[in-house]
Order: C-alpha cells, then structure tokens, then sequence
C-alpha cells in the first residue's frame, strides 16, 4: 500500500501531486504527521484530523498505482473561528492511515431516505448553546465534511434552533413518528448536552410501537460544560467530536429520570419566566437526564450563571458564579443548604436499601452518570464511558476557601474524592426531602435544565431501564 520503514513511521508519497517526505512523531499517545517538501515543511497533528479517506481511485504513476487519500483537517485560526484544509495524499506512512482511517460511508451516517426522498439524516445546530459557535462550525467544517463524503445539502434535513423548544417540537414531530414506524434515523447534534437531554425526555415520556427503531445520535460539542462529550471521548481533539462521529459506532446511552413534586416549574431565560414540567416533553412531574442531578452549590451557580452577560465566559462563568455563592458581595455567609437524604442502593443479596446521611446541611450534593462535567473537571474519577453506573457525591458546609480547596482537586484528576470529607458512593438512586423554604435553594439542576422545586419539596432520583436512544462514540 505504501512505502514505509519498518515501523511504518516514515513513507516518501506525494501531498496534491508534489513529492514529499512523511514522518509520523508519537510523543504521549500524540501524534504529529511532519510533511517535507523541498521548498516547505508542514506539520499536522492528531487533534486536527477529521477524517482520512479512500479517494475511491488511484493516481497513475507509470506501472504503478498509488492509492490516493483525502485528509480532511480542522484548523482553529481563532476562539470563534474554524478553517477547514482538504489535502490528498499518497504513500502515507502506515502508522498514520492506522491511527486516521475512516471509511467514507459509516453506516449511521447513510440512512435510507424516505420514498419521497425527505431525509432521514438530521442536523440540528443550536444556535445559543456555549458562545454561540455552532453555526460557523457547520458553515466552515461540517458541511464541507458532509461534500467531500458525498452528502450535498439535499443528503440531509437542516434544522435550526429558534427556541428552548426546537428540538423538543423536532422530535415531537419528525423523530419519534418515524422511530415508531420502523424508521432508521440519525440526527448529528451541534449543541451542549441540553440537545440530547430534549430528545431524550420526548422519547422516555412517550409510548413506542414494537416497530421502534433507536434513532442514532451524534454529539458536536458546541455546550459551555459538554460533560455528556468530554466524558465519552467526544471532545479530546479539536474537531469538537466530529472525528468520533465519523469514526465511531452507535452505543446505548444510559439515562436517569428525575420525580418531582407538584407545582415544579422548569426556570427559562435565566430565571425570568417559568415554564410547566410538561414543556420539557416528558411527564408532568418527571425530568430525565444523561449527565447529572444535583442541588446545592452545582445547582445554584448553573442556574445563576445562565444569563447572557456570564455565557459570554464559557465555562468560567461557572466559577464567577461560585465565588459569589461562596463569598457574596453583600458580606453576608454563603448558604449552608439544609435537608434530608437518603441514598438507595442494592445490597450483596440483590436488596434494595435505603440510607440516610447523618448530615443535615450540605454544600456539594451530585448524582452523575458521567466522569466529568467540563473537560478537566472530573467529578466523578471512577465514572467509564457510557457505563450506566449512578454514582453520588455529597459534602458537607465549610469555609470558602476549604470548600473551594476541595473543588480544585476536581481539576487535578478527581483528587477531591479522596478527601475525607468528601462521600462518594455507587447508588441506584437518591431522594432529597428539602428544608428550605426560600425558593432560591430549592433549585435543582438536570443536565443543565433548572427545576424549582414545588411545595412539597422533594426530589427522586432513578436510574433508567428503557433504551431509546443510541449516540455514536469510540
């Protein structure tokens, strides 16, 4: 297939019909493609690749026939701006076509359309989620990739978000009817993890035919947290999780449901208007959730940060929101949240039990299905991939500066679970019965999503047997 040593780290081919010399560098489980031409170097590193694909002929040369590639690359020129580099290669050194190979036509990217020819492969680009990228992301780099793989703009169905109820509609409308009537689908997510929890509540709250088909899910990380991304291996280079789409295959995505009282509002455009449970697409008074549920501290900084004027600083704002709680600007102490809660968990004989926490006030209180809820804030360290496993994370008041101690060791590792102050446990389940009563610290965040708890004040927290849903990942 090429000329290569025999480590397959070098190879002499041609980049756009120029002859050159390749080097593949691994430093770290990193690699770096060096290409030498006589007149310039080049450099392309792992985090760029797209994807590698056979060009589907070979370049002549005399008697030979090389192979030729299409390298298809990311380039990050600026915080909110993406250039795309399309390069065709031939004789690249085996390690790199190894590492970078992708078949131009994966399955879930290819669904049949629908006799009238409506297509069954969706794009849905939220255009609030994080900074406000994902269009320019499409733009520059999806819909390029989309071209070059053979999918022109009538290949696939463009949506784009108007509202916190697009998606929702979508798969009201479009999603779920087709699911019901044995229809393979795939919709490719530009979003935060906001755009699959939507999805999934429509899903989970709706009754299925025995025809249902799993519609398939892929994730371009477009959120401010993208914990469901940065937990899977989605976002670990600088294609934001295209290359995994590309690359990867459909896996069941395990899921939680959230019960809560009566009277429950979902809090909309940060706090100033209030919407039923209802409106989330699942049952009245259920929210179901594929990263977290939590109350305390996480709760509230995510729901207070949620204003235009702190999303403008990505994942910062949730520290700006954190030193405030923690150190209020009007002098006053930072809330102690108090309440009950009762971990459920399963004994070695297979029984369910129920414990209660001896603490009655709290500061940190989490359940996760996911190992990290930003790129190096791992929450939860013994959280794999896509495992299914609820795990709970709970400390108590403190001073500020100890409180915030703790939550640095989160960006060293998860290092903060091996304090003694911190609980960490394996749970099927949780119940908080709230002794709160300013409607401030009885907000719970699911998944992003914040819920102001009714008058009974409590919240349920399950793990999920029903799989709906299939998202692509490595």
């Amino acid at each position: 297939m090429s000329s290569t040593t025999p480590t397959g780290l070098q190879s002499n081919g041609t980049v756009d019909g120029e002859n050159v010399d390749f080097t593949y560098e691994l430093e770290d489980q990193q690699g770096t493609l060096i290409l030498r031409h006589k007149d310039w170097e080049d450099r392309v590193s792992d985090k760029q690749v797209i994807a590698l694909i056979d060009s589907g002929y070979a370049k002549k040369d005399g008697d030979d026939a090389d192979q030729l590639y299409f390298l298809l690359l990311v380039n990050t020129i600026a915080q909110s701006d993406f250039g795309f580099r399309h390069i065709r290669l031939t004789k690249i050194p085996k390690s790199f076509l190894d590492a970078h190979y992708t078949t131009s036509h994966p399955q879930h990217l290819f669904v049949p359309q629908e006799p009238d020819c409506r297509p069954n492969l969706h794009v849905v680009i939220s255009v609030r989620s994080g900074t406000g990228l994902a269009q320019p992301f499409f733009n520059h780099v999806v819909k390029k990739t989309f071209s070059i793989l053979g999918l022109e703009e009538q290949a696939y169905s463009l949506h784009t978000t108007t509202s916190e109820q697009t998606i929702i509609d979508f798969t009201h409308t479009t999603l779920l009817p087709r699911a019901n009537q044995g229809i393979a689908q795939t919709v490719l997510l530009l979003s935060g993890d906001g755009g699959v929890v939507d999805i999934i509540n429509v899903l989970l709250s709706s009754s299925h035919t025995t025809s249902y088909v799993k519609p398939v899910v892929g994730l371009i990380a477009m959120g401010t947290g993208n914990a469901l991304a940065n937990s899977t291996g989605l976002n670990n280079d600088s294609t934001r999780g295209l290359a995994s789409f590309l690359r990867g295959t459909p896996k069941s995505l395990p899921t939680f449901a959230a019960k809560f009282p009566r009277g429950s509002e979902h809090l909309v455009d940060g706090g100033l208007r209030t919407e039923a449970l209802a409106s989330l697409g699942a049952e009245p008074s259920v929210v179901y959730g594929a990263v977290v549920c939590s109350w305390a501290l996480h709760a509230s900084l995510v729901a207070d940060s949620d204003t235009p004027e702190y999303r403008k600083y990505g994942t910062t704002r949730f520290q700006m929101a954190a030193k405030e709680l923690l150190e209020p600007s009007d002098g006053l102490e930072s809330h102690r949240y108090k309440g009950k809660i009762t971990l459920i968990k399963t004994n070695k004989h297979g029984e369910e039990t129920h414990q209660t926490l001896n603490r009655k006030e709290h500061i940190y209180v989490l359940a996760t299905l996911v190992s990290n809820l930003e790129e190096t804030f791992t929450v939860s360290p013994s959280s794999k991939p896509l495992d299914g496993q609820l795990r709970f994370l709970n400390f108590g008041a403190a001073p500020s500066a100890e409180i915030m101690r703790i939550l640095g060791l989160a960006f060293q590792g998860g290092l903060h679970v091996q304090e003694d102050a911190v609980g960490y446990d394996e749970i099927n389940g949780l119940r908080i019965d709230f002794e709160e009563s300013d409607s401030r610290w009885l907000r719970v965040c699911v998944d992003g999503k914040i819920i102001r708890v009714g008058e009974e004040g409590w919240v349920e927290v399950r793990k999920t047997f029903r799989d709906v849903v299939h998202i692509v990942a490595n």
